[in-house]
């Protein structure tokens, strides 16, 4: 009788599944490329990084939480206008950056709570804000359940993590065995080889997005499958690769303007560009080095044209990429520092970042010259909102480091953001003005294209953005003096000028200063 049950059910599911009509157009699989988030390629030109802890205390406790960012929420959407934040980890985590998760389905009560979270997802929407989740998948925490079930081999779990019998770099004993954690002991890798652990994943996504998620920055993209991890440190590249074309196609079966970020720290836009098969758009490390190089020496490198390289490199592998393009994060020193705390340098970094194409990504305190070296803890100081409020550090080192060695007093005396915003001249001001600017001049904007100009001198920096009709003319002067070049156009406006320069035959511009021209017909920097 079970037989014939059995038999009959096959054969009506068989029948259905033979009936159903085709995948429609708009669903993925990993076989396609999904089409990049057109939301955040029509709607995003700027974006903000956001550490929880060290930026907006509700409950002055001496640690950042959520509340406190729905507080400040016309800091972010009326003072400099960003279009985005991208938070770093809030989940349930016993370290303080939240790296290492314990549930994916809940906030860390440093943080608040799930309802705090809504709250916080209907302000960011209220202000046109889209809301870009840290997403940790690479690795779990130690205490986590998964782990907990994995490395005690209850249930179905253990084959959820990368278990062997012989010890080796990056992999970790316990009870005689071995598993795999290439960052620290204490995040044991997920085995995304094991089917339950990738639909759990894409479950997880799900769940964020149904609470009003825009998207997900990818943490340590790269070592979802860790060359490391197998004998001759194999390359995992492809692998790494259809995984993520998977997880794309999942993320934008249930939200087609899903946006996914990768964190691909590479200096090869060859390696980095395969990446782009599973994701809209990928932090562009590259560059950013280069140009913290370029104004930190006052000379150009050629940072615009190892861009373009980059750019045609994602271009052969989807054409509707976005690139994401940064100055510093919550991982690197920040650019203060890189810049000897010379705030013109400063300034005229925020000038290159917000003419460039793509999505500028900003880290929290750059916009007001936050500074910070050294460890982790101290590149993620908590944010300034005024120079005589309480400076919590213990927020972000209690009980996590034995010491505060190299901890930068420079952001003791700087002016916050609220006196800032008071002041004309501030680097903030610089921030918000040229923000406005991309934002509101298409050509400057995320989509537009880039072409890099010839100059007589490597002190200035030149690009045309745009094409056609619609072009501009950016010349930044890199050097502390003021400089002249020559300049030829067919006719031209001013858009836009830092500092008071002289336009006629030639450019003179002031040291380290900006000018955007819109031009038409030929255009040349040279004799």
């Amino acid at each position: 009788m079970k037989s014939l049950i059995a038999a009959t059910l096959f054969l009506v599911i068989f029948t259905l599944a033979a009936c159903d009509p085709e995948t429609p157009d708009d669903e993925f699989t990993a076989d396609d490329i999904a089409p990049a988030s057109t939301a955040f390629q029509e709607d995003v030109d700027v974006c903000y990084q956001i550490f929880p802890i060290s930026y907006a205390d509700s409950t002055s406790d001496g640690d950042g939480d959520l509340m406190g960012i729905v507080e400040n929420v016309e800091y972010l959407s009326e003072d400099l206008g960003v279009d985005c934040v991208w938070l770093n980890p809030i989940n349930p985590s016993p370290s303080y950056h939240k790296y290492n998760v314990r549930d994916y389905y809940d906030i860390d009560e440093t943080f608040g709570d799930m309802d705090d979270f809504e709250t916080f997802a209907e302000t960011m929407e209220e202000h046109d804000i889209k809301i870009v989740k840290d997403l940790v998948i690479n690795h779990t925490d130690f205490g986590h359940i998964w782990f907990r079930r994995s490395r005690e081999d209850e249930g179905d779990m253990r084959d959820w993590y990368s278990w062997r019998d012989e010890p080796g770099h990056n992999w970790h004993e316990y009870n005689g065995e071995y598993y795999y954690g290439s960052f620290w002991d204490q995040m044991p890798e997920l085995n995304f080889d094991n089917p339950d652990v990738r639909e759990r994943v894409y479950h997880i996504a799900e769940y964020w997005l149904e609470r009003g998620v825009d998207g997900f920055r990818i943490d340590a993209a790269r070592h979802i499958y860790d060359d490391h991890q197998y004998p001759d440190d194999v390359d995992t590249t492809q692998e790494n690769v259809d995984f993520f074309r998977e997880f794309n196609a999942e993320i934008k079966n249930i939200d087609e303007d899903a946006f996914i970020v990768g964190e691909i720290w590479s200096e090869s836009e060859r390696y980095v560009s395969q990446y782009y098969e599973g994701m809209d758009s990928a932090f562009n490390f590259k560059f950013a080095d280069e140009i913290v190089g370029a104004i930190s020496n006052d000379r150009d490198n050629g940072a615009i044209e190892g861009l373009i390289d980059s750019r045609n490199a994602y271009e052969e592998v989807r054409e509707d990429y976005i690139d994401s393009v940064f100055l510093s994060n919550h991982d690197q020193r920040r650019i203060m520092n890189a810049f000897q705390y010379n705030e013109d340098r400063a300034k005229l970094a925020a000038h290159v970042l917000m003419t460039m194409p793509g999505i500028s990504w900003i880290y929290y305190g750059e916009e007001i010259g936050m500074s910070g070296s050294g460890s982790d803890p101290e590149k993620r100081q908590p944010f300034v909102w005024e120079t005589d409020s309480p400076y919590h550090a213990e927020g972000v080192m209690d009980g996590h480091h034995d010491s505060i060695a190299g901890w930068d007093d420079h952001n003791q005396d700087l002016p916050g953001a609220y006196e800032q915003l008071e002041d004309e001249d501030s680097l903030l001001n610089t921030y918000i003005e040229l923000i406005e600017l991309k934002q509101t001049r298409d050509v400057l904007g995320n989509t537009s294209s880039i072409s890099a100009l010839e100059t007589d001198s490597n002190a200035f920096m030149a690009y045309e953005r745009g094409g056609g009709d619609d072009r501009y003319l950016v010349v930044h002067n890199l050097n502390a003096q003021e400089r002249t070049t020559p300049f030829q156009a067919d006719s031209y406006d001013i858009v836009y000028t830092s500092h008071d320069a002289e336009i006629e035959e030639d450019i003179t511009m002031q040291g380290r200063s900006t000018v955007i021209l819109d031009v038409e017909g030929d255009a040349s920097l040279i004799e």
